[in-house]
């Protein structure tokens, strides 16, 4: 399981991606919002209309194909929105952190 973040200082987790890959709104309910495949971001685990990616250097994208940047995430784990770094909105814990940041971005801090 990979914790999110929501304020990257402290540890009040507020949302996390189990290990099927599905995106949960609550750090312990199971309260599924989207889900994760092959580095596609999907609004609803039912649903396959794909809302974003992720890409390899840790940019977030509102299109599944496009060049679309709405967010990015460095090599700590820290989410940041639009092209700005100066300000993160969450900090990601765990090995998948561009999965779990970009989903973070994409479904829960409102950028679908």
């Amino acid at each position: 399981m990979v914790e999110m973040i929501k304020f990257p200082y402290n540890n009040l987790a507020i949302a996390r991606l189990d290990s099927n890959n599905i995106v949960h709104n609550h750090r312990y309910h199971q309260c599924p919002v989207g889900r994760v495949e092959n580095n596609i971001i999907h609004d609803h685990p039912a649903d396959n209309s794909p809302i974003g990616r992720v890409d390899s250097n840790g940019v977030i994208h509102n299109h599944p194909t496009n060049e679309s940047p709405v967010g990015v995430i460095d090599s700590n784990g820290f989410v940041y929105c639009g092209d700005s770094q100066n300000s993160p909105i969450a900090k990601i814990k765990g090995d998948d952190y561009l999965l779990s940041g970009s989903a973070y971005l994409l479904l829960i801090h409102g950028n679908r």
